[in-house]
């Protein structure tokens, strides 16, 4: 049985001698764990397209233990976000919360709609206040749609913040001034919150310490 795929690359890994272990984001069936055959070889037609961070359209094949990429497609490499070390940081951030937060074949179209969206911004926006208010809205509305609320968990001086971060578009959530000026105290908040939930460090928000 074969299916198609629009899905966006979190992480691979080596898998066996020649294959890697592909780990996305699809817009169809959520997260999932996929075997792409051969692609370590250099003359892969798949490697290429199996960047983490990248969009692609992939057509998998069903398997006995695990189901496995038989063709790839890059829909959108975000070349930008690639060469430029701290949009990567961020795109990093929003990649590492969505593996360790989502469970493999549960669909949830609002999570890749989000990812999607952020990575468009990331790629396209330039001031450095904005990125880092998307930041901390990728992270609340990502709790949200996992249903943790954090309006309902915080009953602190940001509950108007966090609402209005979680009921507004990325893009006007980083121009809110008000939103800007408590950006380090509502990023503590927001680490608290979703490193209860992964019941780890995130390891990408070590990067920003640096900028």
């Amino acid at each position: 049985m074969y299916y198609n795929l629009q899905a966006i690359i979190l992480k691979r890994q080596i898998f066996r001698e020649d294959d890697l272990l592909v780990t996305v984001y699809s817009l169809e069936r959520g997260k999932l764990i996929l075997q792409a055959k051969g692609a370590k070889k250099i003359k892969s037609k798949l490697a290429g397209h199996l960047e983490p961070v990248n969009l692609c359209r992939l057509e998998v094949v069903r398997g006995k233990q695990i189901d496995r990429v038989i063709g790839a497609q890059t829909i959108n490499s975000f070349l930008k976000i690639k060469s430029d070390l701290l949009k990567l940081g961020y795109a990093s951030y929003a990649v590492e919360l969505i593996f360790g937060l989502t469970k493999e074949n549960h669909q949830d179209k609002a999570i890749f709609e989000l990812l999607s969206k952020a990575l468009n911004f990331l790629e396209n926006e330039e001031q450095l206040d904005r990125l880092k208010v998307a930041r901390i809205a990728f992270g609340f509305k990502l709790l949200f749609f996992l249903g943790f609320d954090p309006r309902a968990k915080n009953g602190s001086s940001f509950r108007h913040e966090i609402s209005y971060i979680v009921d507004n578009n990325i893009s006007l959530i980083a121009s809110n001034k008000e939103i800007l000026e408590k950006l380090a105290k509502i990023s503590n908040l927001l680490n608290m919150e979703l490193e209860g939930q992964l019941e780890a460090q995130i390891q990408a928000k070590n990067f920003f310490k640096y900028v």
